[in-house]
């Protein structure tokens, strides 16, 4: 609005008026030449699950005690690439401290789903997450937690392949 516009043929400059004197604001390149085209977007198919449909199998990592189940939504966790999957908890659940390689997205689906995070378990620090709580976590951030003693909790990560457990603290 208060600038002054000139054109070259191969570039534009702006120029604006800065305590009294004439200073360039913008000294762009331009071109009448076309953008080469974009490569088109792979399109995947629209997939939809009902929560009642999930397919759900028993899941016991190395180190951890029995009663976890797992259900895949999309991907495959041991291979690389997106994966979504469910982990369900019953209630008074404990998993012990462990890592990750990757990042860990984590949302709380359903139940009281605790959590902390340090290289050691210290179960009074736990901290008590509800339906919708999402959760972030760096990769080899030791956690531990599990289920509230008041009620079983699923919860849904989604990242990248592979998913892996490491059990302790990372080093």
């Amino acid at each position: 609005p208060q600038g002054k516009g000139t054109d070259a043929g191969n570039y534009v400059t702006v120029w604006h008026k800065i305590n009294g004197k004439w200073r360039v604001a913008l000294d762009a390149p331009n071109t009448t030449t076309p953008l080469p085209a974009a490569a088109p977007m792979a399109m995947g198919d629209v997939k939809s699950l009902a929560n009642s449909g999930l397919t759900w199998s028993d899941f016991k990592p190395e180190g951890f005690d029995p009663g976890m189940k797992l259900a895949v939504l999309e991907g495959d966790p041991g291979a690389k690439g997106p994966y979504v999957i469910r982990i369900q908890f019953p209630a008074g659940y404990r998993f012990p401290v462990h890592w990750h390689p990757g990042i860990e997205n984590m949302t709380v689906v359903s139940g009281p789903f605790q959590l902390a995070h340090g290289n050691t378990a210290d179960w009074n620090a736990l901290k008590t997450y509800a339906p919708g709580d999402f959760i972030y976590i760096p990769p080899k951030h030791a956690h531990f937690g599990g289920s509230a003693a008041s009620g079983a909790s699923v919860i849904q990560l989604h990242g990248e392949g592979p998913f892996q457990l490491v059990l302790g603290a990372p080093k």
